[in-house]
């Protein structure tokens, strides 16, 4: 039996944070889709993280140990943010460690229609980590958005279901310790003539644990 998937295009001012209960982005209607294709080859990869050597935690931190709003990151690089679920307060770090460049038959089993025609996929590959040892068990990524070369966003897509090449991915039952990561993708489009060369982590939602972390007002952004 084939899976459905539902998919819907849309500007992602809500694509791809860590939400506190579900794997769900706001904003789009949706639209039915059929089997997942199989994951991207590294050769489409347009942006990657450096070695080991050059990769590591942002040291531009505010009072609290939190990246400060407004800090632009290298890919590979990793951010250390506040979050909280569930009652649960604590930090987490997200680190966009590629971005992979697909095709447009990508797209197929997402049947997006005639507002896809000409567009091209890219997968923003993240990393998130749990910083604090809380138990932030069954969290997924939220408002984070790929950014085109001047800057501005890529058009994003929420997608509901399964979708291999770009698995938005959950934390599971067990990110309850320091050190637990897991991935996660965020999936963008380009039109012709342009491409996704960064992303950005503009989550707003917990400025009572840190008052100057308003990363809606200052994004933290990633640059291939």
């Amino acid at each position: 039996m084939r899976s459905r998937v539902l998919a819907a295009l849309g500007v992602s001012a809500a694509a791809p944070a860590l939400a506190g209960c579900s794997g769900e982005t706001s904003g789009t209607p949706s639209a039915a889709a059929g089997t997942p294709a199989p994951s991207p080859s590294s050769s489409n990869t347009t942006g990657s993280a450096p070695d080991s050597s050059t990769a590591g935690t942002a040291d531009t931190t505010s009072a609290g140990g939190f990246t400060q709003q407004g800090t632009k990151l290298k890919l590979g690089q990793k951010a250390v943010v506040p979050f909280k679920s569930e009652g649960h307060t604590g930090s987490i770090g997200v680190t966009v460690k590629s971005i992979d460049k697909g095709t447009e038959a990508d797209l197929a089993p997402l049947d997006l229609g005639v507002k896809a025609k000409g567009m091209t996929p890219y997968y923003v590959r993240v990393t998130v980590s749990n910083e604090s040892g809380a138990d932030f068990s069954y969290t997924s990524l939220g408002l984070m958005n790929a950014l085109l070369p001047d800057g501005s966003q890529a058009q994003g897509v929420s997608v509901i279901g399964t979708f291999d090449k770009c698995d938005s991915g959950d934390a599971g039952k067990d990110f309850t310790t320091k050190g637990a990561t897991f991935e996660s993708c965020v999936l963008a489009l380009a039109g012709p003539g342009t491409s996704v060369t960064g992303a950005e982590y503009d989550e707003s939602s917990y400025q009572d644990q840190a008052p100057d972390t308003d990363y809606g007002d200052k994004p933290i952004t990633w640059q291939s």
